[in-house]
């Protein structure tokens, strides 16, 4: 299940929204990228995560420590919320499930790429050990064809094992504009 996890901020917003296109170039100020409160233990941990939106792409380092073996198949539900940029007005936007995302990384060039960041390059099933993106640019032209007006975007994914047990997850809020803040 390597790939999937603390991939949450790119494939977040790339599974959250629906497809119309746009010629505006986007920037992502990422407000909060961390751990679900709600978890006590997990199998795999994100730490140190910094992101920093550019246009159209996010710079991110983070370490990722891995304390059991992950083994397929992985199911992935995904919770959206939309907010106005005061983080007022929120909605529920979508609630995305995806069974068994390692069969899923070879056909998606987000979950493939996002993969290769890591040091070492993650992998199903994800060994127990540490894993670190150092300042790894991600490019998100593919996202402009998306309705990702500017709002704020609140995320919550859990990644689950074959038994619907949480093993990790993961909180992000973004704020998407027009401009750079």
């Amino acid at each position: 299940m390597s790939a999937t996890f603390g991939n949450c901020l790119v494939l977040t917003v790339a599974l959250a929204i629906v497809l119309v296109p746009s010629a505006v170039a986007k920037f992502y100020n990422v407000i909060t990228y961390d751990n679900c409160k709600h978890m006590d233990s997990s199998a795999a941990t994100l730490s140190q995560v910094k992101v920093f939106g550019k246009p159209n792409a996010i710079e991110l380092s983070a370490t990722l420590d891995v304390t059991q073996e992950i083994e397929p198949p992985v199911h992935l539900q995904l919770f959206v919320k939309r907010c106005n940029l005061q983080k007022e007005a929120c909605e529920t936007y979508e609630h995305i499930s995806m069974e068994d995302i390692c069969s899923k990384i070879e056909s998606n060039p987000i979950l493939h790429k996002y993969m290769e960041i890591f040091t070492p390059a993650l992998s199903c099933p994800l060994k127990k050990g540490r894993y670190v993106a150092d300042k790894s640019e991600l490019k998100l032209q593919m996202l402009e064809m998306f309705p990702i007006e500017n709002a704020f975007w609140q995320m919550e994914f859990r990644f689950l094992n074959k038994h619907n047990q949480t093993m990790q997850c993961d909180f992000v809020e973004i704020a998407v504009t027009d401009k750079q803040q």
